[in-house]
């Protein structure tokens, strides 16, 4: 749904990332249980699942197989397929740890904002319904045609989405409330509320105060981020005990009249405040996406 580059925050200078860097050595053992691991994916042994998403010998797309580097970009900013791989490893380990259970065991799981699949090629052996929404039907299409546990779903900016009420017990959502306007955002929170049945659990990623912090503190994501530097000082007051959004908007491929794409800092005091009119505000992991990205957990009423 968004250009993610800023999820590279976490990358160092020598191209690994964190996941790689605790996966290191990992890969051997994972593919001399190859067979078996891509068999079961996320069903199976999660560790092992990790190890060979990573493996420099795993042929490529043995796993799933990897979107033409255009689309890749158009989604993450990234262009090699090593970075795509990694990356996904990162996320879904860091959504593991937030996870109360496993996040094999989900019944209905909607990936809002699906992209071309960083996150969703690792849910490869996922036993329930896995459902990816996305604006862009030049990704879902990808998507659907390489990808078979997952359910390609157009969305229309702005429109109700396309899902009945209480239809999944889990939503994932990276990087895409790290780009809405204010009204956007509550026009999307309201609605993965009603689609999400009682008690499920929503797991979605924002720029929040450490982001924040660290494009204050960090030339290099300052740049990274291309925001003009009046409009982040502007919005040091807010972040720092005022309303608790920003957001500011950048003439993108998805910016249009029907859809705002931006820059948005939203800080945890916000969050409790104001996303708690649909959900009990379980946690907010703090820098859980690369030292950068918080990722709100929330449990639906």
């Amino acid at each position: 749904m968004s250009i993610e580059a800023e999820t590279m925050a976490g990358s160092q200078s020598d191209g690994t990332t964190a996941g790689e860097r605790a996966d290191d050595g990992a890969g051997a053992r994972a593919q001399a249980a190859a067979p078996a691991t891509v068999a079961s994916g996320i069903a199976g042994d999660f560790d092992a699942w990790l190890a060979l998403n990573l493996a420099e010998a795993a042929p490529e797309g043995a796993i799933a197989p990897f979107p033409p580097e255009e689309l890749m970009h158009n989604t993450t900013g990234l262009t090699a397929t090593r970075d795509f791989a990694s990356h996904g490893v990162d996320f879904l380990r860091a959504l593991q740890a937030l996870s109360p259970v496993p996040l094999a065991s989900y019944r209905s799981l909607l990936d809002f904002g699906v992209g071309v699949g960083r996150l969703a090629r690792m849910f490869h052996g996922f036993s329930g319904r896995y459902v990816g929404m996305d604006v862009d039907a030049r990704h879902l299409a990808w998507v659907g045609q390489n990808l078979a546990h997952v359910e390609p779903v157009l969305s229309v900016p702005r429109q109700p989405l396309p899902a009945a009420d209480g239809s999944f017990d889990a939503v994932v959502s990276i990087s895409v409330f790290s780009h809405l306007s204010e009204r956007d955002h509550l026009f999307y929170l309201s609605e993965l509320h009603r689609v999400s049945a009682p008690g499920a659990l929503l797991f979605l990623s924002i720029h929040g105060d450490r982001a924040f912090a660290r494009a204050c503190d960090e030339t290099p994501i300052f740049e990274m981020l291309a925001i003009p530097e009046p409009e982040l000082a502007a919005a040091r007051p807010s972040m720092g005990g005022g309303h608790g959004y920003v957001f500011i908007r950048q003439d993108g491929h998805l910016t249009s009249a029907a859809y705002d794409y931006g820059i948005t800092f939203v800080s945890a005091a916000y969050v409790r405040a104001h996303w708690s009119r649909w959900f009990d505000v379980v946690k907010v992991g703090a820098g859980a996406l690369h030292d950068f990205q918080d990722v709100v957990v929330l449990r639906a009423r």
